[in-house]
């Protein structure tokens, strides 16, 4: 809950005026604290260290006047919001429009009457009371809104999740030149079942939250895990022509987390990574969903180069193959056939093409591994 107790500052320096305002004062709520300024600094320094919920302040004070520290209140974000009433033996119209057009909420003049500053402290402290409950209400609403989008970055893209932020429709669009990243873990299942569900959980985290981290790093998106898979997307809002690189890079860099922890790690894991390139389509399933997908031809057939992928190999479709030319080396493999496409080329990720060769020539690139 939050507090509902009242701090009243009194800011005067005349200890009789102050002693007479804090009695009066004090019957209208038996749960107020009162705090005390002599000057217009010590105002200032009392209302940034203790936040009060009203001042009360003297227009006419020594070394900085009231109104002086009632300026400076109002200049600072932490005091600005804090109701001012001044009190001032100034009697003309035109004192009473500077106050309040400086940010006094109310004037009294002195000799001060008991029953004007009792009912206009009373209506500053439900002004205070009222501010206190939207501060608070406002603080709630910023965290849940912190929260629900830390859920949002959580399953969602970060650029989806900017575009919902700023009100825009999501509709869904082509993206006509990506690459396609599934890894899921081998024989996942079965070593599941020697798991407890925390540390399966634990196992998951640690290694998705691994691979979000390559995929930021290599510009990819990741766009879901399902179980044990893992689908990501380059090239997706960059437009860039090294989408498939880029993924190259991540897929490999991904397999090597894996390795370096199975040094470290008494779980074993493998996993197989799927690239595809070409055209996809993205968009929310339903207006109901916040899932946000891919489809298309080309997804199921990152899917099959998944599938068809052996343990800690990374197999590529043939269009990803032409974009990496420039940049690896490949594997070819026995054209597998896979039901509704028939026989489609796959290669194995080999391993970077160097510069230069070991006699200072570049390397052929028309030497291709043999065929497995």
């Amino acid at each position: 809950m939050h507090p509902t107790k009242l701090t009243i500052l009194i800011a005067d320096d005349m200890d009789s005026i102050a002693e007479f305002i804090k009695a009066q004062l004090t019957t209208l709520n038996d749960n107020i604290e009162f705090l005390r300024a002599k000057d217009g600094y010590e105002t200032y320094r009392i209302a940034l260290e203790s936040a009060p919920d009203l001042i009360l302040l003297d227009w006419e004070m020594p070394e900085i006047s009231g109104m002086d520290a009632l300026k400076n209140l109002k200049l600072n974000c932490e005091t600005q919001d804090i109701p001012v009433i001044i009190i001032s033996s100034f009697s003309s119209s035109d004192k009473v429009k500077e106050a309040l057009e400086t940010g006094a909420i109310d004037y009294v003049r002195k000799p001060i009457e008991t029953d004007e500053l009792i009912a206009r402290a009373r209506s500053a402290m439900t002004l205070a009371n009222t501010l206190k409950e939207l501060k608070y209400q406002k603080q709630q609403l910023e965290a849940e809104q912190k929260k629900t989008h830390r859920i949002l970055k959580n399953i969602l893209p970060a650029e989806v999740v900017k575009s919902l932020k700023s009100g825009e429709v999501i509709q869904p669009r082509p993206y006509r030149n990506v690459t396609i990243l599934i890894a899921d873990l081998v024989n996942f299942t079965e070593k599941a079942t020697r798991m407890s569900p925390r540390k399966l959980l634990d196992e998951l985290r640690i290694i998705f939250t691994k691979f979000d981290e390559i995929s930021q790093k290599h510009n990819c998106v990741r766009i879901k895990t399902i179980g044990d898979a893992y689908m990501a997307v380059s090239g997706m809002f960059s437009n860039s022509k090294e989408h498939a690189l880029r993924a190259a890079k991540a897929a490999n860099e991904m397999r090597d987390f894996i390795v370096e922890r199975n040094r470290k790690n008494g779980v074993q894991w493998e996993v197989r990574i799927g690239l595809n390139s070409g055209e996809i389509i993205a968009g929310f399933i339903s207006e109901h969903n916040l899932s946000y997908d891919i489809f298309g031809d080309n997804v199921n057939i990152a899917a099959r180069m998944q599938t068809y992928s052996g343990p800690m190999q990374i197999n590529i479709s043939e269009t990803t193959k032409k974009l990496l030319e420039p940049h690896y080396t490949f594997v070819r493999r026995v054209p597998q056939k896979v039901k509704g496409k028939g026989m489609i080329e796959m290669y194995y990720l080999h391993k970077p093409k160097m510069p230069e060769g070991t006699n200072g020539k570049k390397q052929n690139p028309e030497s291709t591994p043999k065929v497995i």
